[in-house]
């Protein structure tokens, strides 16, 4: 039968293929040297059975029959080797040698059982065969020469030969088991070394921290790197131990120095370098990681063993957590400021500005609806921290009107351009928006503009989170304009009933100055009248007429006084209440108009006229501002005094989208005390002049009822320059 548990005598090994192996080298061995033997011819017909027996030992060994075929070799051997011992020459026979051979091939086949068994048994033959031949039973050629002591000494030496392989087998199987031992323990140790090791590995595989070797610096060696690296920046362990310089090419640029410094004198001062900075990943994206490390000394190098943590999540809620108390020191500050600030334009400014300071937003834009004009204004609209002057769109175009609209917050966190397109956006920023968050400026009754936020750095740069902070804010700015336009509304009128206070006060003043003025202008030509009528009556009775046309003269001229008077004091009076329809006139062809009307009095006095060049189109009553032009060229040429050259200059100046007209003289000028008072009524500076005083009265309420105004730049001796203005729409 196939030996499974007894198949290794020696116990030299634990695997029966290894004793397999063994025995059939010592059968091989046997098998060659009987081979041998027989070619030889010594002792051939011996040889050759032996050597049939050894192969077909070889045959069951190797099919697994250990214990079968090594006992048929040994007892084969011991009966062929015996038998020739018998048959030929006892113990001087060589194939005693051959019994010495079969004890130790027994310890090798058979192990210690098999030396004890065929050491006994050619002892017992010797013996046997020792007695035999001293009694004569047996007989050989050396029969005479032979004792039995000879016998007896043979077999204490085969008795010695197999106690001492019994012994030496013994101290090998010892030696044996205790290696086998030994290697168990190794093997057990191993499996723990191993089992440790795995647990190691899989713990260090299962953290989510990246433990690391490598030399300090920005151009260290890493020397190992978890595999966690992989997941965390995108980059395999070999590459970063292949490139010295991946770590700090990944840094963000504006943490690098930083971190070094830190490094650097943390393991100057022998503490352990605990590091927070921005890295980039093989996507390009940017991850926040901490690393802490511990200073070691490998040999002549210096080395950190740290790990690196993924913290990305915590220094978001950091920055969320920032954000929102920012927003809300936001809102308290603009509610701060609402409560506080009356004028609407710093008010939507500093509402504007902490905003984007507190949002951290790219661009910010407030838009006002002004209903009067049915206008969206923009009043705040920065774009990179940079403010920009957006013409007013009118309301039903662009996005913003859409969005006043719709009531509620609009958030565009990615596809910005196609999905502001489909609200009609009007797109005039130089850098791509990529997101952005609305919300509507309501009042209880509508909406009145709205505040938009814009990122031009990332996607999703706002959430559903700021709709709270940035709705309040909208809403206090809806009540504090709403507040601001019932504050203006009010304050306009009380400046229109304070203008129209002051304008009766002035219109009383005038009055009185009038009813004075006038009972004295008025009164004098009545008394030069009934003066000269009494000298008419005498004049006629005398006969004298040529005192009598005198007289006569001077009623006419006195009654002609009276009519002027009286006509530019009604001309006065009707300024103001009755009004022609304004219409688009060219300025050049008003100054023509006036100094048609004055042309003699230029011829007279010899006065040249400049007239300014590219003179602008205005919407006025023609005919009022003709009689502007020609009063004031009138008393241009009344006062030129005695230049020699008298010259006259009328043209204009663009400023702040209006022009302002001028008529200049280089006439005797006036003394600059004076330079208000000569537009009051009846207020000749110079009592012989010609005229009513009434003119220059005139050309001022000509120029208010405009929406103008008029004043002079003179001084004596230095001509006089009249500028005058009709008005922004003018």
């Amino acid at each position: 039968m196939k030996n499974t548990s007894n198949s290794n005598p020696l116990n030299l090994g634990s695997e029966p293929s290894g004793m397999r192996l063994l025995i059939l080298a010592v059968l091989g061995t046997a098998l060659l040297n009987t081979s041998l033997l027989a070619a030889l011819d010594i002792n051939r017909p011996f040889m050759v059975v032996l050597s049939c027996i050894l192969v077909l030992s070889i045959v069951l060994t190797y099919a697994g029959y250990t214990a079968i075929g090594s006992w048929v070799t040994l007892i084969s051997s011991l009966i062929v080797l015996s038998t020739l011992v018998f048959r030929n020459n006892g113990i001087r026979d060589i194939a005693v040698m051959g019994l010495i051979v079969v004890i130790i091939s027994a310890g090798l086949l058979a192990g210690k059982t098999g030396t004890i068994i065929i050491g006994a048994l050619i002892i017992i033959e010797m013996g046997i065969y020792g007695a035999l031949e001293a009694r004569g039973i047996v007989i050989n050629k050396f029969s005479a020469e032979n004792y039995f002591g000879d016998y007896v000494a043979l077999s204490f030496a085969v008795g010695l030969i197999t106690v001492f392989q019994w012994l030496v087998i013994g101290r090998l199987d010892n030696t044996i088991k205790n290696a086998k031992n030994e290697l168990a323990e190794r093997k057990k140790f191993q499996a723990q070394l191993q089992e440790a090791e795995a647990r190691y590995r899989g713990l260090v595989e299962s953290i989510p921290l990246v433990l690391y070797t490598s030399e300090p610096g920005n151009s260290g060696v890493w020397h190992f790197v978890g595999p966690q690296i992989t997941d965390l920046t995108g980059y395999s362990p070999e590459d970063w131990q292949n490139d010295p310089g991946l770590w700090f090419s990944l840094v963000h640029p504006d943490d690098r120095q930083r971190i070094l410094e830190e490094e650097r004198q943390a393991l100057q001062e022998g503490r352990m370098p605990m590091l927070e900075y921005r890295l980039f990943t093989r996507t390009n994206q940017m991850k926040w990681v901490y690393d802490e490390s511990l200073v070691v000394v490998n040999t002549d190098k210096q080395l950190v063993q740290g790990f690196l943590l993924d913290i990305t999540t915590r220094k978001l809620a950091e920055e969320q957590l920032t954000k929102r108390i920012a927003e809300l020191h936001a809102v308290h500050g603009i509610s701060e400021t609402l409560v506080q600030k009356s004028d609407l334009e710093k008010l939507i400014y500093e509402t504007g500005e902490q905003i984007r300071l507190a949002f951290k937003a790219s661009n910010v834009l407030i838009a006002i609806h002004d209903p009067s004009t049915n206008l969206i204004h923009f009043p705040y609209d920065y774009e990179d921290g940079v403010p920009r002057k957006d013409p007013p769109i009118r309301y039903g175009e662009g996005m913003t009107t859409r969005l006043m609209e719709m009531k509620k917050p609009l958030l565009i966190d990615s596809n910005w351009a196609e999905r502001s397109k489909e609200l009609n956006a009007i797109y005039t920023n130089k850098i791509p928006v990529l997101s952005s968050f609305s919300v509507p400026i309501m009042t209880t009754e509508q909406v009145i503009g709205v505040i938009t936020l814009e990122s031009s750095e990332r996607e999703y740069a706002f959430s559903e989170i700021d709709t709270r902070p940035i709705m309040t804010i909208a809403s206090s700015l809806a009540v504090a304009i709403e507040k601001t336009r019932l504050q203006d509304s009010l304050k306009k009128e009380l400046d229109i009933q304070e203008k129209l206070i002051r304008e009766l006060e002035v219109k009383n003043e005038e009055l009185e100055r009038f009813t004075y003025t006038a009972s004295h202008d008025l009164k004098s030509p009545l008394i030069t009248i009934r003066g000269f009528l009494g000298y008419l009556e005498q004049d006629a009775r005398k006969g004298n007429f040529d005192r009598l046309n005198t007289d006569i003269q001077r009623i006419s001229d006195a009654t002609e006084k009276m009519h002027r008077l009286l006509s530019e004091l009604l001309e006065l009076s009707r300024i103001g209440r009755v009004a022609n329809e304004k219409q688009d006139v060219p300025f050049g062809s008003i100054v023509a108009d006036a100094l048609k009307r004055v042309e003699g009095q230029l011829q007279e006095k010899q006065v040249s006229i400049a007239i300014g060049s590219d003179l602008p189109t205005v919407c006025v009553d023609k005919e009022r501002v003709i009689e502007v032009v020609q009063n004031l060229v009138d008393n241009a040429i009344k006062f030129m005094g005695d230049q020699k050259e008298p010259a006259i200059e009328i043209g204009h100046l663009p400023q702040d989208g209006y022009p302002i007209f001028y008529v200049r003289d280089n006439g005797i000028g006036i003394k600059k005390e004076f330079h208000k008072r000569i537009f009051g009524l009846f207020d000749k500076l110079n009592p012989d002049s010609e005229g009513t005083g009434i003119g220059l009265s005139l050309v001022k309420r000509i120029v208010e009822v405009h929406g103008g105004s008029i004043w002079v730049d003179s001084e004596i001796d230095s001509g006089a320059t009249f500028y005058f203005t009709l008005g922004a729409n003018s």
